[in-house]
């Protein structure tokens, strides 16, 4: 189970590293063009060529995400952002969309820490300072993990 849970953290934690980024400002703004888009819904996926403003780079082959259903179309261009231009997605959401991205994302991560302090008995330790220590351990782990995917998405 510990390690069930510190691979799921180190998931949410991966998927959750870039949107926390763009929310907190580090971004750079600019333009994709839509290249395809196959699916619907929650299976839709996008792809596009991202032209950041005042021309400091330009991404192909990137991931689109955010895009509204009526906006799929080869060629359409929309407002996006990305963490630069080693990034493999841009952004073209707006709203609560670009916070829940990132918000979910470490809830989940907060949520396999304390799975693996429960589940491998840190919180039932009958020493109050062991179980301190233990505990303290046990969300140290994820916690650690989580800042090495921010430092690497930087």
């Amino acid at each position: 189970m510990l390690l069930a849970l510190s691979l799921l953290a180190a998931f949410f934690a991966w998927v959750s590293a870039g949107p926390f980024w763009l929310a907190a400002g580090h971004s750079t703004g600019g333009t994709v063009m839509i290249t395809e888009c196959a699916g619907g819904g929650l299976t839709q996926r996008c792809r596009g060529i991202f032209l950041a403003d005042g021309d400091r780079f330009q991404a192909h082959g990137v991931r689109v995400s955010g895009v509204a259903a009526g906006r799929t179309a080869t060629g359409t261009l929309l407002p996006a952002r990305m963490t630069g231009p080693d990034g493999s997605t841009a952004y073209a959401d707006t709203g609560i969309g670009r916070h829940l991205r990132w918000l979910l994302g470490l809830a989940l991560v907060a949520g396999c820490a304390a799975g693996i302090a429960r589940w491998t008995g840190a919180t039932r330790l009958a020493d109050e300072r062991q179980r301190r220590w233990a505990v303290g351990l046990a969300l140290a782990g994820p916690a650690l993990i989580t800042v090495g995917f921010l430092a690497a998405a930087w």
